[in-house]
């Protein structure tokens, strides 16, 4: 009965993982949702030889997993936005050709709903171009923004960052050139990447509100499993 429901749990997983490699950008998320499946499939092969005390271990690290994406989720998805903010920055996400991606489509839809609630914010749009991408994730942004009626005099654009810290410590930067050093902002991701997206923001030197958009739920094992590393990660570096 174990070995069925973690073969069952390894091919869901692995079909998961597959689909994701064929339709969507190559990322560490993809690649440890497969890692999940093949140490799935091998602990299914190996269970009932491994002491009670190796399997309770592994059960342990998975329920580790599941309970801190739980909290992730539970904590992204707490927004506290109050629409006074003076700007609101919008993670980089990926950019199919020169098409944002359904997740980068998502946040900036949320940053649309965002602005008709308080349209004198500026926007600012991050993201350099990747190695599957034609133009940066930026413009691909500005341009989806362009097209839905945002003044292009209230969009601010760092099309050179690659990760989170320099998505806020570049928007930091253009937000500075316009309203000097006092001003709040918020940010908008995806749920599971708010928490860390936070504690970046502060270090980087802002006054962080958020608002979150929905992962998709065929994400989830890409997105949780990476983020969940990402977040141990970043509690064990230096404040």
């Amino acid at each position: 009965m174990v070995r069925a429901i973690l073969l069952g749990m390894a091919l869901a997983l692995g079909v998961n993982a597959l689909w994701l490699a064929a339709v969507a950008n190559l990322s560490l998320g993809n690649f440890l949702a497969g890692a999940l499946a093949v140490g799935l499939l091998v602990w299914a092969f190996v269970f009932a030889d491994l002491p009670k005390l190796a399997n309770g271990a592994i059960i342990g690290v998975l329920a580790a997993v599941l309970v801190s994406s739980g909290l992730l989720a539970w904590y992204g998805s707490s927004d506290n936005v109050d629409y006074h903010e003076d700007a609101v920055i919008v993670l980089g996400a990926a950019v199919h050709g020169t098409t944002v991606s359904s997740t980068l489509q998502a946040r900036l839809d949320t940053a649309l709903a965002y602005h008709q609630q308080n349209p004198k914010a500026w926007i600012v749009v991050t993201g350099g171009q990747g190695a599957q991408e034609d133009i940066s994730e930026a413009k691909a942004a500005a341009t989806y923004l362009l097209s839905r009626g945002v003044p292009d005099g209230q969009i601010l654009r760092d099309e050179l960052s690659t990760s989170t810290e320099e998505n806020f410590a570049f928007a930091k930067r253009l937000l500075d050139s316009q309203l000097g050093s006092r001003y709040r902002i918020a940010f908008v991701t995806d749920d599971f990447h708010v928490f860390r997206a936070e504690r970046t923001a502060r270090s980087a030197g802002l006054v962080p509100t958020h608002l979150s958009c929905h992962s998709p739920w065929y994400f989830w094992s890409a997105n949780y499993s990476r983020e969940t590393v990402a977040a141990l990660w970043s509690l064990l570096q230096p404040s």
